[in-house]
């Protein structure tokens, strides 16, 4: 796996979470090959950049690749991808899969399940990965999924063993627990990154609420490496990473006087 670090950037809306998370994908791209993945609903990464950005990779300057995901085709193509292999596995029932399929696009954590499959991916292709995450409720439920769906696939490789060992007594071939077994070892995977390459930065700016919200980050996943980050930094003492205010940080040229310097030396360490 080529990845050295996954950065997450997240945090109240409107704290500047999109331009951070510009400006360190930027300064990351001078050292390696670095994409920058916004999973915000309310994309922003084209404006910032001044380079347009959509649902497929965009390569923006020299090692430095963009991409906005689109929630809803995400979530299509992974259930396409999943419930399409299983009901080739399992013929006898795939019109029970193509029901259930119908149910999991709209589940509540459909669109977070599709993205941390996608993140893999991202993960094997890239040296650095830096997330523009959504506000701070829906980026925990990012976090929160990826253990949920640990134990099921866990439950769910339980159940194939149970049955690989009748289809084998019957003489029968049983590809589905190969199918469990890769979806559970990809899944191990990605919580390998996330517990031992990942940071998060909780950004705040000095007021109140914003704060409020880094602090729950912080709380939240303790488990994990987070930092705040107070943005548009004036005079507030704090044991924190501090970016001072920057006038119209948009666009390449203008990202580059971006004071990112410190986050940029944490993801180095």
């Amino acid at each position: 796996m080529l990845l050295k670090r996954l950065v997450f950037f997240g945090g109240k809306g409107g704290v500047g979470k999109s331009t951070l998370s510009c400006g360190v994908a930027l300064r990351l791209s001078k050292i390696d090959k670095t994409i920058l993945l916004s999973v915000d609903p309310a994309h922003s990464l084209s404006g910032i950049l001044g380079v347009p950005v959509g649902s497929h990779i965009k390569h923006v300057k020299e090692r430095l690749f963009a991409v906005e995901l689109d929630a809803r085709v995400l979530v299509e193509e992974y259930a396409q991808r999943v419930l399409s292999a299983l009901g080739e596995l399992l013929p006898s029932v795939s019109s029970g899969i193509r029901e259930y399929a119908r149910y999991l696009k709209s589940s509540p954590t459909a669109q977070e399940t599709a993205a941390l499959d996608r993140l893999l991916d991202y993960c094997q292709e890239f040296t650095y990965v830096v997330v523009d995450s959504a506000p701070t409720g829906q980026m925990l439920r990012f976090f929160e999924t990826a253990h949920m769906v640990e134990g099921w696939y866990g439950f769910l490789h339980k159940v194939a063993k149970e049955r690989h060992k009748v289809e084998s007594f019957m003489g029968r071939e049983d590809k589905l627990i190969g199918f469990i077994q890769n979806r559970k070892e990809r899944l191990e995977t990605l919580l390998h990154v996330l517990r031992e390459k990942a940071l998060v930065f909780a950004v705040a700016n000095e007021e109140p609420l914003s704060l409020q919200e880094a602090k729950e980050i912080r709380e939240k996943l303790r488990d994990m490496k987070v930092y705040t980050v107070i943005n548009r930094w004036h005079s507030m003492e704090c044991d924190c990473i501090k970016v001072p205010e920057t006038e119209r940080p948009y666009g390449l040229e203008a990202l580059e006087g971006f004071r990112v310097e410190e986050i940029v030396e944490f993801v180095l360490r």
